[in-house]
Formats: C-alpha cells, structure tokens, sequence
C-alpha cells in the first residue's frame, strides 16, 4: 500500500488472521461456459457475502500474491484466477474462514504469462463445496448450479499484471 494507513486500516492489520494454505491448486483450463457462469454469478443471499482483496492492484511476472477475505459468517471460500486468456487457475478451495475476520491467505502464489486483465472470482459457502477440477466444462457449470441454490457470497477483484 502506498501513503499513509489510515487508524481503522492499521488496527483492522493488527487483528488479521494469517492463514498458509499449501495443499496446491488445481488449473481449469478451456472452459469457457464455466468462466462465463463464474464471472455472471452474483451475490443474491442475504445470508452470506464477501470481501476479496490482492495486496497489489498490478503485479509483474513471478511476484508473490497475497489474498485477503472477510466473511460476515464462518464460512468455507474457494478463489477463482481468471487470467487474460480466459483459463482459470485456483489457489485455494474450501478455505474455513471464521467471522467478521480479516483474512491474509498465503498460498505460495505468484503471477505466470500470459499477462493482462486478471480477474479474481471469490464464492463463500457455508458448508464445503469441493469443487470438481478435473470434470468437463459442463460438469463445472453444474456444480456452481448447485452452489447457487445455496446461500453464497461472491467476491471479486480485478489485478493488471505486466512487465
């Protein structure tokens, strides 16, 4: 962050919890009708919602990334990378996050071309949803289908990486 912290900014750090998540991730590569069902999928339940946020609005190739979440509930999140050329990659799935907490999540990501208009997609559920990486594009619609009957929050940020 550039310039100063701001009183509430400093004391909502101090109070952070830092999680590192090292089970990997999975990649969704070619799936199209997910992406496009992902990037629609709207925050519609009272019941749930959810902050997403990078330490960084832009990042160069092979930098670290650092997540932060917040839930009003516990609840379970996994995060969606959506990169310039549509493929997704998922650094965290069924992530447990405890209630009107901030979160930092250190999965031991970093930023890989192609570079561009990144996009991150974050979906908060109050059970684990285990999401089928390796199933068809159509298998994939299917299951977030099934997660939006539930109540589920959605969050989202938008990073630029470069050179």
């Amino acid at each position: 962050m550039a310039g100063a912290r701001s009183d509430d900014e400093l004391s909502r750090s101090d109070a952070m919890e830092k999680i590192e998540w090292r089970e990997g991730g999975c990649a969704i590569e070619g799936h199209r009708g997910f992406v496009k069902a992902l990037l629609a999928t709207e925050n519609k339940s009272d019941l749930m919602s959810l902050e997403v946020w990078g330490d960084a609005h832009e990042y160069v190739p092979y930098q670290r990334v650092y997540y932060y979440l917040r839930v009003p509930r516990p609840a379970y999140v996994t995060l969606f990378w959506i990169g310039p050329d549509g493929d997704v990659f998922v650094p965290f799935q069924n992530l447990k996050i405890p209630a009107n907490r901030d979160v930092s999540v250190d999965p031991d990501s970093i930023v890989v071309p192609p570079l561009g208009r990144e996009q991150w997609v974050a979906l908060a559920t109050l059970e684990a949803a285990p999401l089928p990486c390796f199933d068809s594009d159509k298998g994939q619609v299917a299951w977030l289908n099934r997660l939006k009957k539930l109540p589920l929050g959605v969050g989202r940020w938008e990073v630029r990486s470069k050179r």
